[in-house]
């Protein structure tokens, strides 16, 4: 997907429309800066860490919106992008890495990350070294659970982004279950806290009758499944929204101690 050059339009912190999609789905980086800005508790100060940041879409409105913050990047890039007063580090993302300098970080996001390359437990376990306790995690992906994946997996063999057979450059090549992505978080001392879905195509609207069909059996399989996990979290990751909305957001917070 060919990435759109960074917007330097002027952004009001609360024209959430005008920000710019960026390589990931719809209204994904729109999204989390709502959570940011609205619900976090951070401040414009803060420090934050993207990995991977891409062409920096989304640092360049969170700079607008944090003008004093400070902000760190890392990707395969050989060039960081050109978001004012951004840190950048070339990093093989596969690898323990560290930007922290010593001093840990308030928020790291990682936006449409964790499907590019292989060692999620690696590099959920660096992201969440470098939170300060009570810091902020945010990382998004694109969701499997969806009917439109379910249907392709029944008649194909495979969710919609990942084919049978892979390229050796495929650049996609990581399924992550949105489990296993909390089970990382939990290993890592990062409380699970909000599961946000977004993304709805009209397209998806067709797949309405099959999820209506699906859900509360799979409702009242989580019910009654014994497990640690909240109800209301069981909801927020396993709801009706995760049959239709095609991306989803996780939001946890470093344990102290």
């Amino acid at each position: 997907m060919e990435i759109a050059p960074v917007s330097t339009v002027s952004l009001p912190p609360t024209d959430y429309k005008a920000v710019p999609r960026g390589n990931t789905q719809i209204n994904v980086n729109r999204e989390v800066l709502r959570y940011l800005l609205e619900r976090s508790g951070l401040g414009p100060a803060s420090r934050a860490l993207d990995a991977p940041c891409g062409k920096g879409e989304f640092l360049a409105v969170l700079r607008r919106c944090w003008p004093g913050a400070t902000l760190a990047a890392c990707d395969l890039l050989p060039e960081g992008p050109p978001v004012p007063g951004l840190r950048y580090q070339q990093t093989d993302l596969t690898q323990p890495f560290d930007l922290s300098e010593g001093q840990p970080f308030d928020l790291v996001t990682s936006i449409s990350g964790v499907m590019m390359f292989g060692n999620t437990r690696n590099f959920v376990a660096s992201c969440a070294a470098q939170l300060r306790p009570g810091g902020v995690l945010i990382m998004t992906n694109d969701n499997i659970l969806a009917m439109r994946d379910r249907v392709s997996y029944l008649l194909l063999g495979r969710v919609r982004h990942f084919p049978l057979l892979f390229d050796t450059d495929e650049n996609m090549p990581q399924l992550v279950q949105q489990q296993e992505l909390k089970r990382l978080f939990e290993v890592n001392d990062v409380e699970l806290q909000e599961v946000i879905y977004t993304a709805l195509y009209p397209k998806d609207w067709l797949f309405m009758p099959l999820a209506l069909l699906l859900y509360p059996v799979q409702w009242l399989y989580l019910r009654r499944l014994p497990h640690g996990t909240s109800q209301k979290l069981r909801h927020q990751m396993f709801g009706l929204s995760s049959l239709l909305k095609r991306h989803y957001i996780f939001i946890g917070r470093k344990r102290a101690g």
